[in-house]
């Protein structure tokens, strides 16, 4: 007989009585969170870079400001595999690798905390919702610097709004309506 799998979507698997060879995805979804007046929505572009503070996994090393390019491919040295960013760390074998994830039938996601979301955007003030997802092997996103963003209001567009600014963003049309996006918070959480 040859080797029995324990799924019928599982080949890594050998015997029954061995562990799964196949590693899970390590995905880790930034959430955020804001409190809008006039704003419909907050529109990430899906081929922008993300600014990013990013952390050696299971270390204390840290780079600041970081780019992650989603358009940008790098070859994964001794691999057939591509990446957004490749980062090698003081005393590492190999790089770390983070992509930026979009999901699809190929890549679903099963979280019900992502599941079935519209990502690249935030349209619910005031709650956490996930707007990116990214795949992180090596290293880890810790910050998020909120810049290069559309804010969309019912009177307007802005291109390459800048949430840095701890008293939030403020805009007026000339018929005295104001648009503001303040209190903005973010954080990571892993994800399936």
């Amino acid at each position: 007989l040859g080797p029995r799998f324990t799924t019928a979507k599982c080949r890594a698997c050998v015997r029954r009585t061995r562990k799964c060879r196949r590693r899970a995805m390590p995905l880790i979804a930034m959430f955020m969170k804001a409190e809008m007046e006039g704003v419909e929505r907050i529109v990430f572009p899906e081929e922008d870079s993300w600014k990013v503070d990013i952390q050696q996994s299971g270390g204390t090393e840290i780079r600041e400001g970081v780019t992650i390019d989603p358009t940008n491919e790098e070859e994964i040295p001794n691999s057939k595999g591509t990446a957004n960013f490749l980062i090698k760390w003081d005393g590492a074998k190999a790089p770390s690798t983070i992509s930026m994830v979009t999901p699809s039938r190929s890549t679903p996601l099963k979280d019900k905390e992502v599941k079935d979301k519209v990502l690249h955007q935030y349209s619910e003030g005031g709650t956490m919702q996930p707007v990116g997802i990214f795949d992180c092997r090596g290293a880890e996103p810790v910050k998020w610097y909120p810049i290069g963003l559309i804010v969309e209001t019912s009177w307007g567009r802005f291109e390459n709004v800048d949430l840095t600014d701890p008293d939030g963003w403020m805009e007026c049309s000339e018929n005295g309506d104001t648009a503001t996006v303040s209190d903005v918070q973010f954080e990571f959480r892993v994800v399936k």
